[in-house]
């Protein structure tokens, strides 16, 4: 690595300690193998350095949605069993998906046969994990139908039924009866099946805090909580988190500026009096989302100041007329502590409207990530120079 300093201001630390200690904290109120879900860029922490943090931590398998996302993390040297939720929706993916030696989920016979046959040219045998809509109405097979489709793919000769699972509907709400219907529902499965797979698995993130341990499943699927983000407010107690990400830059401009002078696109905001405006180089190029301009801001000198007008493209300015000691280079803080003080991703997302996942998987790739173990740099990533370790 040429060096632990990234290129721009603007940039994102993950702690892999926080991530390793997050899986720790899940596995123990589940007491469930743990298939980490690294979608989306790991949350949009990086997956490669996620990943692999992960799996040195005792992560059963990883999840993530697409083929290609699989397709990454082996190209990345990631040799951990792969799960697909997306499943394979063609001949090619079928074909890619054995050859990556990923495990893939399935709801329909037909789709299962497809990945047979796949695996059959290819000489090997996929795993697969059967999907059932127990309730949130999105994909898997009917409850009705779920046993005679597994039947069938037993079957088959060259995949393996390695899971079953279904997704709660309303984990991260106070009123969890809906799931518990659900959950009823998927045991009646389960008990059709006969012997049942390896993985059995109902609960991610939201489901692992408000149940903890579940009769007859044997994992967790959890994504937003190895981030050390709670799925909702009520469910902070549940769990031991810590959270993994900061997001800081730095002041580029301090300008002063009269009384009544417009401040960004559309000269919305107006000074209210005779000050100061920070320019940051960070905006909605970067993820940050162009609807924080109205009630969004960021720390800066321990304190919360408002953004100054519309969110740009690579710019957001801070009225810092009240702190007179601000100057070209300070630190700024959009996630993450400074001096006491403290601003998440999740009040980032009641800002703009929004939930805390799309905060930190809206970060883009353009903004490098340094990832730190044991308070030391490992490894960082940048636009250009991709995934470098220490």
């Amino acid at each position: 690595m040429s060096g632990s300093v990234p290129i721009r201001a603007t940039v994102v630390d993950v702690d892999l300690d926080a991530v390793a200690h997050n899986l720790g904290a899940l596995r123990e109120r589940a007491r469930a193998d743990v298939i980490a879900v690294v979608k989306d860029d790991a949350y949009g922490h990086g997956v490669e350095a996620v990943s692999e943090t992960l799996v040195e931590a005792g992560a059963a398998m990883l999840a993530v949605f697409t083929l290609e996302e699989a397709l990454v993390l082996r190209a990345a040297g990631i040799d951990a069993s792969l799960l697909v939720l997306g499943g394979a929706r063609d001949r090619a993916e079928a074909e890619a998906l054995a050859a990556a030696r990923c495990a893939a989920v399935v709801w329909d016979v037909a789709e299962a046969r497809a990945i047979d046959e796949a695996a059959s040219a290819a000489g090997t045998v996929t795993p697969l994990h059967v999907k059932v809509d127990t309730g949130l109405t999105r994909l898997g097979a009917p409850p009705a139908e779920a046993a005679a489709r597994v039947r069938a793919i037993r079957e088959l000769r060259h995949v393996r039924l390695d899971g079953l699972m279904t997704h709660l509907a309303t984990a991260d709400e106070p009123d969890v009866s809906a799931d518990r219907a659900q959950l009823a529902r998927f045991s009646e499965v389960l008990a059709a099946i006969g012997e049942p797979p390896r993985y059995v698995h109902a609960a991610a993130s939201g489901g692992v805090a408000a149940f903890g341990s579940l009769a007859g499943c044997t994992a967790i699927r959890p994504g937003l909580s190895l981030y050390g983000l709670h799925a909702a407010e009520h469910l902070r107690a549940a769990l031991d988190l810590r959270p993994a990400l900061e997001w800081r830059s730095r002041v580029r401009r301090v300008a002063r500026v009269p009384a009544g002078t417009g401040v960004s696109y559309g000269l919305e905001y107006r000074m209210p009096r005779d000050g100061r405006v920070a320019t940051v180089p960070v905006g909605y190029g970067d993820g940050l989302a162009r609807a924080l301009g109205a009630r969004g801001g960021a720390l800066v000198g321990g304190r919360r100041v408002g953004f100054a007008g519309r969110v740009a493209m690579d710019l957001v300015m801070l009225d810092v007329t009240a702190l007179d000691e601000v100057r070209e280079g300070d630190e700024v803080v959009l996630i993450g502590s400074q001096r006491g003080a403290r601003q998440g991703a999740e009040d980032l997302a009641r800002a703009a409207g929004t939930i805390a996942y799309e905060v930190v998987t809206g970060i883009r790739r353009r903004v490098p990530r340094r990832y730190r173990r044991g308070g030391r740099v490992v490894a960082h990533r940048t636009l250009a120079g991709g995934y470098v370790r220490a």
